[in-house]
């Protein structure tokens, strides 16, 4: 963000840093949110703002440019992914103009897709060959993408299929076994779809005791957990149907997405760190 990215050693020492990127104006002042990603030696830094925008490549080791390519995208909250495609690999941002996918290597725009709502903050996911897009603020869309395109896929074959309703609007989808879940962040409806074809398991579904959400749903131990903002998790099982298995709160507000590891599941509330965990 504005302050900076500062590379540090396990013992706390400072190895590099980067604190040229200069201010980010971002919509309404709302804050900076997307985060870095981390591949190979490179890291990736998104600086979508309502000035001039790009998307950098670094080095992990040095902090220097790899490359730098300007993006013609208003403020944008989501985190890049990286996606292999044949010998290549792509990065995936997505955008209020358009969803994109850059050369790796190189950071050549090679494809875009139009269609998307205003201020996007969702990430991407991808699995079997498509890359899955949604934004849900002011509209609803969401694009599961063919890597193959090149230039502008709208309206083409690359588009494996679209969706224009009950999109989640700050949460990413999850992908997990053919199925991709999401819930619209402030109906409280839980949507699952068959990755594939864009076909529901089921639509709109009204999960009790979340009514909105910033977190993302988690997968684990063939379950699926969905936390709201007011502290409560939904476990549901990891299937075509939905079956509700569970339903706890911390007490307090949870906005971050939670961390499965091993056995347990970490949720970071406004005041405490929780590790839920079998007795």
């Amino acid at each position: 963000g504005s302050r900076g990215l500062y590379c540090y050693t396990m013992d706390g020492q400072l190895k590099w840093k980067r604190d040229d990127f200069g201010p980010m104006n971002t919509r309404n002042s709302f804050g900076e949110g997307s985060s870095p990603t981390i591949h190979g030696d490179m890291i990736l830094v998104p600086w979508d703002h309502d000035g001039e925008s790009f998307l950098y490549a670094l080095n992990k080791l040095t902090g220097e440019n790899i490359w730098k390519t300007p993006r013609d995208e208003p403020t944008c909250w989501a985190t890049p992914l990286v996606v292999q495609h044949g010998d290549s690999k792509q990065v995936v941002m997505n955008g209020q103009n358009a969803a994109r996918g850059y050369d790796l290597a190189t950071g050549k725009e090679l494809w875009r897709c139009d269609g998307q709502t205003e201020r996007p903050v969702a990430s991407a996911v991808a699995g079997d060959g498509l890359v899955f897009v949604t934004s849900g603020f002011r509209g609803s869309f969401l694009g599961a993408f063919r890597l193959t395109g090149h230039g502008d896929i709208e309206n083409t074959d690359h588009v494996a299929w679209t969706l224009d309703r009950d999109t989640p609007d700050i949460a990413s989808p999850l992908l997990s076994d053919g199925r991709l879940y999401f819930h619209k962040g402030k109906s409280g409806v839980l949507t699952c779809l068959d990755a594939a074809t864009g076909k529901p398991h089921y639509s709109a579904q009204r999960i009790n005791g979340i009514n909105s959400t910033y977190a993302s749903p988690v997968a684990a131990g063939g379950r699926i957990y969905l936390t709201g903002r007011s502290g409560t998790t939904v476990v549901i099982e990891d299937s075509e149907e939905l079956r509700i298995l569970a339903t706890n709160t911390v007490g307090e507000t949870v906005d971050a997405t939670p961390a499965p590891v091993d056995n347990e599941l970490f949720i970071r509330g406004e005041r405490h760190l929780f590790c839920i965990a079998e007795n």
